[in-house]
């Protein structure tokens, strides 16, 4: 039933500021309509109140009129202030009329939930203020008399009372998806701030801060982390021989063969154009350079793109004393020299600047 009811109404992504204003309206004009019919019968029926069943075929009338109004202009503010006034009017003119006896005033307790959800809280104040104000004196009108609870006065209570409980049913629904659709858009935004588009690899911010937490930790623990810095050999002239967007092809695959083959503990990044980082948690110098190595020799077997390529690379192990900057430079420098030594090839810089190619280490 709801599926069809809201068929006809405005449709809004979860993250539009209407999308739940359009479902509490929808909610508020399906509770009056099905109210209203009963309420109709009942009192037409069972009571023979006829002036309070034709208040209630009224506000059934008023529903159904605004539903098919809302349903053909998508007007939500116009609706929302359509609902409110409905809904204030006719149960003030209900407690009014029976003046505020059998509990009737427990109705205007349905008026603030209402009002400050569809027209916001200085009109909500308002609606309620004056709904109260009424509810104040006709009670200062009973303070002589007898209080009966009745038939009436019961009725009163549990439909009122099943009102509340549909509406903070509605509202907790609303407060839960919204708050779940907020942590799922935070995931998102988060991913795509830590994230290269073209790539998928982490950016060069994440890994900086990655790279700080390394460095601490590694004050704390005491264990040997390394980091690589590597380059596509001879890039720009894929660019030139192929164009930018061939390049871009073999950005993106380049990438996903580093994933492919490195550790799942590791952490890659794009460092920016077509140099790559990658940290090594927890990893010897002498695992390091291995994996180094046989990255290196997996590469140039493997054509991307329908394109050969080689890497050549720089390892530096991060020590305690190290900061984001000077790791950086020693394993910028140890690609420096392998660029400079013939490419195709993987230099080590230790913590005194000295640097040496790979071989000479395994």
């Amino acid at each position: 039933m709801l599926d069809f009811w809201y068929k006809g109404l405005p449709q809004y992504p979860k993250d539009h500021k209407d999308f739940w204003r359009t479902r509490l309206i929808a909610h508020s004009l399906l509770t009056a309509t099905c109210y209203f019919l009963v309420l109709t019968l009942l009192n037409l029926f069972y009571f023979h109140s006829y002036d309070i069943a034709a208040i209630d075929a009224l506000g059934l009338v008023i529903s159904l009129a605004i539903y098919g109004w809302f349903s053909k202009t998508a007007n939500v503010s116009a609706a929302a202030w359509a609902v409110t006034f409905m809904v204030v009017s006719l149960i003030m003119t209900f407690v009014i009329s029976v003046g505020g006896l059998a509990h009737s005033l427990f109705w205007a307790t349905l008026i603030p939930p209402f009002a400050f959800f569809l027209v916001g809280r200085n009109w909500g104040s308002i609606f309620s203020a004056i709904a109260f104000c009424i509810c104040a004196y006709l009670t200062y009108k009973q303070q002589q008399l007898t209080v009966t609870i009745g038939l009436g006065s019961l009725f009163n209570i549990i439909e009122v009372s099943i009102a509340h409980i549909l509406i903070f049913r509605f509202y907790e629904k609303t407060r839960f998806s919204a708050y779940a659709h907020l942590t799922t858009r935070n995931i998102e935004i988060q991913h795509l701030a830590e994230t290269d588009k073209l790539t998928g690899l982490y950016n060069r911010q994440k890994f900086d801060y990655a790279l700080s937490q390394v460095i601490t930790s590694s004050k704390e623990t005491k264990t040997t982390n390394c980091l690589f810095i590597c380059d596509i050999d001879h890039f720009k002239k894929i660019n030139d021989a192929y164009g930018h967007l061939v390049g871009d092809k073999v950005l993106a695959e380049f990438a996903k063969l580093i994933k492919s083959s490195m550790p799942n503990h590791s952490l890659i990044a794009r460092w920016g154009g077509e140099e790559f980082t990658i940290i090594l948690p927890n990893t010897s110098l002498t695992n390091a350079l291995a994996q180094a190595n046989a990255l290196k020799d997996y590469i140039s077997t493997h054509p991307v793109a329908n394109i050969q390529l080689t890497i050549s690379i720089g390892v530096a192990t991060i020590s305690s004393d190290d900061s984001v900057i000077s790791v950086l430079e020693r394993a910028d420098g140890a690609l420096y020299e392998a660029k400079n030594n013939g490419r195709n090839s993987v230099y080590f810089s230790d913590n005194k600047l000295t640097i040496v190619a790979s071989a000479s280490l395994l």
